[in-house]
């Protein structure tokens, strides 16, 4: 089989890494050329996008304030806390007191950024499924006719696992159909801010695993297997490099398993037995940065010794 034939490199490496990865590679391959190939054409505004966009704020406006209705008694859990240590998941079931957070000017522009970007991927995809001939992916639609994302599709599931019922609330970046097959594939989108290595092939091999997780939480609360991660820096190369310019968004493909579902669910019912029992779960000191629970925490191992 000759490598110089693309369609033969192809099938040799379905043979070599089998079905999922080749899935995978399609699926994270046509991803990155729908959004290649938007950003190659100029465009002006569309009304009738720009008019659901307006529909899509003002619902956003619509549920200021508003909170989820979420089973009383229950221990409750979020996609985003997938990952995070036992016992942070604990001390915030039992709501512990939090350290003081400080945040610098610089660090809030920071955050501010990455949310805007969110929202103009959002509208990328509106205008992709709009503009692109043949485009490869379309944002689904809730039955209102709102963009399948964000808030819209945010949902509260009463679990029971291990014996033990807990709730999972969360909502996700979008969901989208594959228009080759008709599939139905989660998107989840991620920026970094630092420099544009960050998202370079040295640097980043993989989806991180704590996204990994945050998209196990979301298969769920959605019924869904496929998902697309995509990461965006923020920084760009120089704006003269042209063609040579380095590679600024990367995308990756994660199938999850019954197997993820399972020992998520495991985790989670593990914590909210322990907040029953009023049993605080061991430590993993690898996930302190972020936690705002260290003085709490270092309380209660001084305690231990």
């Amino acid at each position: 089989m000759s490598l110089v034939n693309k369609e033969g490199a192809k099938a040799l490496k379905a043979q070599v890494l089998g079905d999922i990865d080749v899935r995978g590679f399609e699926l994270s391959g046509a991803i990155y050329k729908h959004f290649s190939q938007l950003h190659e054409i100029d465009y002006y505004p569309v009304k009738n996008i720009e008019e659901l966009l307006l529909r899509q704020k003002e619902y956003e406006v619509s549920q200021i304030g508003v909170w989820a209705d979420v089973p009383k008694g229950l221990v409750r859990f979020s996609p985003s806390g997938a990952s995070k240590c036992e016992r942070e998941l604990y001390y915030k079931a039992i709501k512990a007191p939090q350290d003081i957070q400080t945040m610098y000017p610089f660090q809030r522009r920071w955050t501010r950024n990455a949310s805007a970007i969110h929202e103009a991927v959002q509208t990328d995809l509106l205008y992709a499924e709009y503009l692109l001939k043949d485009p490869s992916f379309k944002v689904a639609r809730m039955n209102n006719g709102l963009p399948a994302w964000e808030k819209n599709l945010q949902t509260c599931k009463t679990l029971k696992h291990n014996g033990i019922e807990f709730a999972l609330l969360g909502m996700m970046d979008g969901v989208l159909w594959y228009t080759k097959d008709g599939s139905k594939v989660g998107f989840e989108f991620k920026t970094k801010s630092t420099t544009i290595g960050a998202v370079g092939n040295f640097k980043m091999k993989d989806a991180q695993d704590s996204h990994k997780e945050q998209c196990v939480a979301y298969s769920i609360l959605f019924g869904m297997d496929e998902f697309i991660l995509m990461y965006e820096s923020l920084a760009k190369d120089n704006w003269n490099k042209g063609a040579d310019a380095k590679l600024d968004f990367r995308t990756f493909y994660l199938k999850v398993t019954e197997d993820d579902r399972n020992a998520l669910l495991n985790k989670f019912s593990k914590i909210a037995k322990a907040v029953k029992e009023n049993e605080t779960p061991a430590g993993d000191f690898d996930k302190c940065l972020f936690c705002p629970y260290k003085t709490v925490c270092s309380k209660q191992e001084e305690d231990i010794a």
